[in-house]
């Protein structure tokens, strides 16, 4: 004899309800940083609002060489609590506000920055 599950209509509501959510771990700005640093050249992202109050989210990554001049920064990043890095859809270098990041996104994990 064949014996058949059939699950009950609020496991199966229950399932779907929490299968589509991902618990987002919280981090501080300073382990977000670390996060960031540690990728290694690989690829991320990250949600932060800009200077001018719009939200961003950039895919991006560090330790490009492309398109590089070779002249060097004119200020010191960390000091204004800045992290340059590669936008990689607009081809060119940004700088993430940490004073600003809400969310990173790094190695398929998602944290929410507070």
């Amino acid at each position: 004899m064949i014996r058949i599950y059939v699950p009950s209509v609020k496991n199966m509501l229950t399932f779907i309800l929490t299968s589509g959510r991902r618990k987002m771990k919280t981090i501080n700005k300073d382990t977000a940083k670390q996060y960031i640093y540690k990728t290694n050249g690989k690829i991320f992202s990250a949600v932060f609002t800009k200077k001018n109050g719009e939200k961003r989210k950039m895919v991006c990554r560090q330790g490009v060489a492309k398109y590089v001049k070779g002249v060097g920064l004119k200020f010191k990043p960390e000091e204004k609590e800045l992290i340059g890095v590669f936008d990689m859809h607009k081809k060119a270098y940004r700088f993430i506000s940490l004073s600003t990041l809400e969310k990173i996104r790094v190695q398929g994990k998602e944290y929410d920055v507070k």
